[in-house]
């Protein structure tokens, strides 16, 4: 089944915004400053449509950080929240309100600052996945978030190991303090629940 479509992006990528929009507040309070979050471009990858080299997304290239958490019960897959590892020290500076640091080397990331992308990733996969669940009124259950530093090398070959069908690709914004950093999430779905989620996507559209 061919799940592509205009409409069909257009009404994830709405739905999505809301539930990173709640990620954001909930981030904002915690860190007493406040946080946007948007999802300005989403693909939808399928047994009949994968990527194009136009569309690969810049910011998979180089070293990146990753937080990365599987869900399962009725809803099954793998979420990931990926930011380039140069502006993840910025990213960490701006939420603890202190002065900006960048990184030239990977080695610089402290155990307190995965500590910190772990939350930031616990909070905008939770919101998002447990927002899908909802959504399709199915249970989830989730695994604690990993996080791991890939150099550019690794992230080929992770992104070349990677099923390209029953994907969402998702390019975040993260706004906070008048700096703008670039991420994107990544969610890997069984086929029954990509079918499941495509499903009411295209009921919503029917129905428009």
């Amino acid at each position: 089944m061919n799940y592509k479509g205009d409409m069909k992006e257009d009404i994830l990528k709405e739905l999505i915004n809301i539930y990173v929009g709640q990620a954001a507040s909930l981030l904002s309070e915690i860190v007493d400053n406040k946080i946007e979050l948007r999802v300005p471009v989403i693909k939808i990858l399928d047994n009949e449509y994968g990527l194009e080299s136009g569309e690969y997304p810049h910011l998979l290239k180089g070293a990146l950080m990753v937080s990365s958490m599987r869900f399962e019960n009725e809803l099954k897959g793998r979420a990931e929240l990926i930011f380039p590892a140069n502006h993840i020290k910025e990213l960490i500076s701006l939420c603890m309100g202190e002065e900006i640091e960048q990184v030239h080397e990977l080695a610089e990331f402290t155990d307190a600052d995965l500590d910190i992308v772990k939350e930031i990733g616990n909070i905008v996969l939770n919101a998002v996945i447990g927002g899908l669940g909802n959504f399709l009124q199915m249970k989830i259950d989730y695994s604690m978030p990993e996080v791991k530093i890939f150099d550019n090398i690794e992230v080929e070959e992770l992104w070349d190991r990677k099923n390209k069908r029953n994907m969402l690709i998702l390019f975040v914004t993260f706004k906070i303090g008048g700096t703008e950093i670039d991420g994107a999430l990544i969610i890997n779905f069984t086929l029954d629940s990509m079918k499941e989620l495509m499903s009411k996507i295209e009921e919503i559209e029917s129905n428009l």
